[in-house]
């Protein structure tokens, strides 16, 4: 018999440990493995989304990506860790945890894993997969969040177009301006009134693999992924695939809307309605419903 308990685990990855928690389940429906975004955030707010279990009677799998949350980068640089080294974790995950059927979740970040995942490795084990709030090209992403910028407060566009300018993104006007565009398209504060997985402290080693593949603006994409684009290669991806986004989110519809035109395989889009970037908590019913239809009895 199953233990209904929630499990925790690190899995040997070389020298370094994933963290995994896992929220089993008796009935043999494939699981669900989440894939974090970030680059650099942890697996934590996905935890709001832990009553999907019972209602979709299904085994939930989560886990923190290399320097990320619970997992280390003890003998590694963080400012090494890139898209390869994410892809060998994914692969040593699934190894690991001998699953030799499962659906993939990858949310913001965790989309862009998903998605080089799907088409480096044609993995066979991978039977759905549900791209959240994600983006194929870092240009239209940059492109989209300038247009999102000019609907904020003038103070906050300008102050935002000195600390690009200057490279200098310490200062209080930027930190109030990406307050303020966190609030709009992202999600609510982080404060007391806040589920406590929302208020977790961060592991400091994150932001270093932030910078590094991102950069300092989440407006300007400078680090390794500036030039991500898997657009026209969308193409190769075969198995069914479901987009969620939301209408008020950094991942905006026609973000969505070039994912979804190129993708040739068995496809939805689901546009969450008064939804921001973090979907599973503005709309979590309507979200756990729309996972919960995807993947059905599968």
């Amino acid at each position: 018999m199953i233990s209904m308990e929630t499990e925790e685990l690190y899995l040997d990855f070389g020298k370094e440990k994933t963290y995994c928690r896992i929220l089993p389940s008796a009935s043999k429906k494939t699981p669900l493995l989440f894939l974090h975004g970030g680059p650099g955030s942890g697996h934590d707010s996905f935890e709001l989304l832990d009553g999907l279990r019972e209602k979709d009677d299904r085994t939930l799998i989560f886990y923190d990506q290399l320097g990320c949350g619970r997992s280390t980068a003890r003998h590694i640089d963080p400012k090494k860790i890139d898209m390869e080294l994410w892809i060998k974790e994914l692969e040593n995950v699934i190894q690991k945890l001998s699953l030799s059927s499962v659906h993939l979740l990858g949310h913001s970040f965790g989309g862009m894993l998903l998605q080089e995942f799907l088409l480096q490795k044609r993995p066979k084990e991978v039977r759905k997969a549900i791209f959240s709030s994600t983006l194929s090209s870092s240009k239209l992403w940059e492109k989209e969040t300038k247009r999102l910028l000019r609907s904020l407060p003038s103070e906050d566009q300008e102050a935002i177009r000195k600390a690009e300018e200057a490279k200098d993104y310490d200062g209080e006007g930027f930190q109030r301006a990406m307050k303020d565009y966190a609030l709009r398209y992202i999600g609510r504060e982080a404060d007391e009134k806040a589920p406590e997985c929302l208020r977790r402290e961060k592991n400091p080693q994150a932001k270093i693999v932030y910078l590094a593949n991102w950069g300092p603006s989440e407006f300007l994409p400078t680090g390794r992924l500036k030039n991500f684009d898997t657009t026209a290669r969308l193409k190769e991806i075969t198995i069914p695939v479901l987009l969620l986004s939301g209408t008020e989110d950094e991942s905006t519809p026609l973000i969505n809307k070039m994912i979804y035109d190129n993708l040739q395989c068995e496809k939805k889009w689901v546009l969450l309605p008064k939804a921001r970037h973090r979907t599973y908590d503005d709309q979590r019913e309507k979200y756990e419903e729309s996972v919960m239809g995807f993947l059905k009895e599968d």
